[in-house]
């Protein structure tokens, strides 16, 4: 798991519209004498829109430039052919990653069949923090910026279903994960952090760079010792690596981001009892079934942001086990006295007791036995649950 720092992201704010002197593009068509130039004018533009007013049926192209992050997606670079309407407006929206803030520019060029006109202007692209309540996340299984791996073909298969079920669990995953506080939304475009799928052997890992505070994440469905994940370890994974945006720091934490000490936290049980954030991410197998941690301790709600968080919800299996665990420590504290009323009664009479003593021996006896066959079937049962209540 990689070194972590507070994350920062990046939010769309609007500025004034520039109306700087055009600039030439390529394939301008050349102007000729009493050519007259389309009027144009940029009525809106900030992160993610730019709105131009020019004549009907003018066509006209835009293109940015945008310093992206080192880490995560990039806004795109040049914006598709329009051909303004009867009004005159021309207007694009386009994808709006969180990168690190600065400037952007913009070039929008317009043309009629005998001329064209350019205007160009600047943005800015502010910083905003990234909060556990309100998260957007594009999963994808394009290849990450500065990440070598050896793709392997045989991997894509376990790829893909990884990132269907990522994607269609990972928002009901986190408002568990949080207690019902955290809401996080799968995007195709504009998320606050971009988590790539990768068909090979590797490091999962939330990465962010030292110079521009850019993020994003990378799952490898084989970790670095060649252990293929399951399905249901990798969406674990998935929210450890998320919660790593904001955990762990501090004299309780690793250099690496994660818990130096498992500490039990109050309501939890099980895999989860330590919570989310320690390394490494542990399963336990249930038969056909696999459980992995997906609950974040106190310490770890914390950590995310959250200052008032409730106990973590009861889970019926765990509620279950609970009761029945519970049980069978009450019948065996009762057959131990059982047991120990009838060695009481083989000691004080080896040659054989009285008859009366002899039926409450026989009594005990029975009820040794019928309380001994309820509790080896209440561990039965507690053995064959999906969940461990420890």
């Amino acid at each position: 798991m990689a070194l972590l720092f507070a994350a920062c992201g990046l939010a769309p704010t609007a500025t004034p519209p520039d109306a700087s002197p055009g600039l030439s593009q390529p394939g301008a068509v050349p102007a000729t004498p009493g050519a007259t130039p389309p009027p144009i004018n940029v009525t809106e533009v900030k992160y993610g829109l730019l709105s131009v007013r020019t004549a009907p049926g003018v066509r006209c192209n835009a293109y940015l430039q945008i310093a992206g992050g080192y880490y995560g997606d990039a806004p795109p670079g040049t914006l598709p052919e329009q051909i303004a309407g009867a009004d005159g407006l021309v207007s694009w929206t386009y994808p709006t990653p969180r990168i690190p803030s600065g400037t952007g520019s913009y070039t929008a060029k317009c043309e009629n069949s005998t001329a064209s006109e350019t205007k160009a202007g600047a943005f800015t692209i502010p910083t905003d923090p990234m909060v556990a309540a309100s998260l957007t996340v594009r999963v994808t299984t394009d290849a990450p910026p500065h990440e070598t791996f050896n793709p392997e073909p045989s991997l894509v298969p376990l790829r893909d279903t990884s990132l269907a079920t990522i994607t269609a669990t990972l928002e009901s995953e986190w408002k568990s994960a949080t207690r019902g506080l955290g809401s996080l939304q799968v995007v195709d475009a504009s998320a606050d952090i971009t988590m790539f799928v990768i068909a090979a052997r590797g490091t999962s890992v939330h990465r962010t760079s030292l110079s521009d505070d850019s993020q994003d994440i990378l799952i490898y469905v084989v970790d670095e010792r060649g252990r293929q994940r399951s399905v249901e370890n990798t969406v674990a994974v998935a929210l450890h690596e998320l919660g790593h945006i904001w955990c762990c720091h501090g004299p309780d934490a690793t250099d690496g981001g994660h818990w130096a000490a498992q500490l039990p936290s109050p309501g939890l049980y099980g895999v989860d009892k330590y919570g989310i954030m320690n390394e490494p991410v542990e399963c336990t197998q249930f038969s056909t079934f696999l459980s992995c941690p997906n609950r974040f301790s106190d310490r770890e709600m914390a950590a995310l942001g959250f200052t008032d968080f409730p106990p973590p919800a009861p889970d019926p299996c765990i509620q279950q086990g609970l009761a029945l665990r519970s049980q069978i420590a009450s019948g065996r504290t009762t057959l131990a006295d059982l047991d120990a009323q009838i060695r009481a009664i083989e000691a004080q009479y080896p040659g054989g007791a009285p008859p009366a003593v002899y039926n409450t021996y026989l009594s005990l006896i029975a009820q040794y036995n019928a309380l001994n066959e309820l509790t080896n079937e209440r561990i039965r049962q507690l053995n064959g649950l999906p969940c461990d209540s420890s």
